[in-house]
């Protein structure tokens, strides 16, 4: 007896989705793989200062603020928001968990980052490579040269979002790894992850 075509099809199909769904690993709970979103457009709607002539005189390949203990790009932790109009953009930031207000640190029509807060800045958090620590820490640094730098290296995740953060006296720094596991052991996290934000705390 000949099984029709159709049917045979539908098996083959059915059996390829069972296949597919058995090697995909279970997980209960759902892992934003990457929650920031940065602004769609960002025009140049801050007031012309001091900071666009010292632009237009510095070269491009120059521009390497550096990431201070409590301070970016002139921006300082603890100080009001209203101080900082020419750097800084009002916008919105998307996260696994929810909408929040926050202002974009702009450098022409770069985002470099955001400060979180309502009147004072509470946090900064930085996404251009450029600028690094005093110790040589940037965006993009991997987690192997992390761990030459900090040498034991406190690690942490997280059972909200489970992003994972190196702790590094007032800084933090978000790896592009994922772990829901807040007494994270680093020697499950490869070499090769990079550090994707540098977050200034108070």
């Amino acid at each position: 007896m000949k099984i029709p075509f159709i049917i045979l099809l539908t098996i083959s199909l059915i059996t390829a989705c069972k296949t597919e769904k058995k090697s995909q690993p279970i997980n209960d709970k759902s892992i934003a793989i990457d929650t920031i979103i940065p602004p769609k457009s960002i025009e140049k709607t801050y007031n012309s200062t001091k900071f666009e002539e010292e632009e237009e005189i510095m070269d491009e390949m120059e521009f390497m603020p550096p990431i201070e203990n409590n301070s970016y790009f002139g921006v300082v932790v603890g100080n009001q928001i209203k101080d900082y109009q020419n750097v800084l953009q009002p916008g919105e930031l998307e996260t696994g968990e929810g909408v929040f207000d926050v202002h974009y640190i702009i450098r022409n029509v770069d985002t470099l980052g955001y400060a979180f807060g309502k009147d004072s800045i509470e946090s900064i958090h930085v996404w251009d490579s450029r600028g690094s620590t005093n110790k040589g820490v940037r965006i993009g640094t991997t987690f192997g040269e992390l761990k030459d730098i900090l040498k034991e290296p406190k690690v942490h995740g997280s059972e909200i979002e489970a992003r994972v953060h190196v702790f590094n006296e007032n800084h933090m720094y978000r790896l592009d790894y994922y772990s829901m596991e807040y007494n994270l052991d680093y020697s499950v996290i490869p070499d090769t992850v990079v550090v994707k934000e540098i977050i200034i705390m108070k």
